[in-house]
């Protein structure tokens, strides 16, 4: 049973082409880390619009200037990643890697030794 870890958000575009090609990736790794990641579609909905704005500053640096969709946000521990990304990316994302300018990297106390 996956467990829902609040800290993860994905924001993303009922139709947006880059979306729908990391449904099948978000997936993937939820089943693998047995997490449930947060979804808040943000195109047609404004509640989940305006909690969006809340991290606009993480989100317009891995988006490189203004938030767009697909975007992910650890909550936890404020890194943000912006677009299509392959599940290894996502899956440092998650875990808790410093993801700076979009791209993800262990922190040191997370690498194996």
């Amino acid at each position: 049973m996956s467990e829902k870890h609040n800290h993860l958000i994905e924001f993303y575009g009922e139709t947006c082409p880059h979306c729908i090609v990391m449904r099948p990736v978000i997936e993937k790794i939820e089943d693998e880390l047995g997490i449930k990641i947060d979804k808040k579609e943000v195109w047609n909905n404004e509640e989940n619009r305006l909690f969006m704005e809340k991290y606009f500053d993480q989100l317009s640096e891995a988006c490189g200037g203004m938030p767009g969709v697909p975007s992910f946000i650890n909550t936890k521990t404020n890194q943000a990643l912006c677009g299509e990304h392959e599940d290894k990316t996502i899956k440092l994302w998650a875990t808790g890697a410093d993801c700076s300018n979009n791209v993800c990297k262990p922190h040191t106390k997370l690498a194996k030794k």
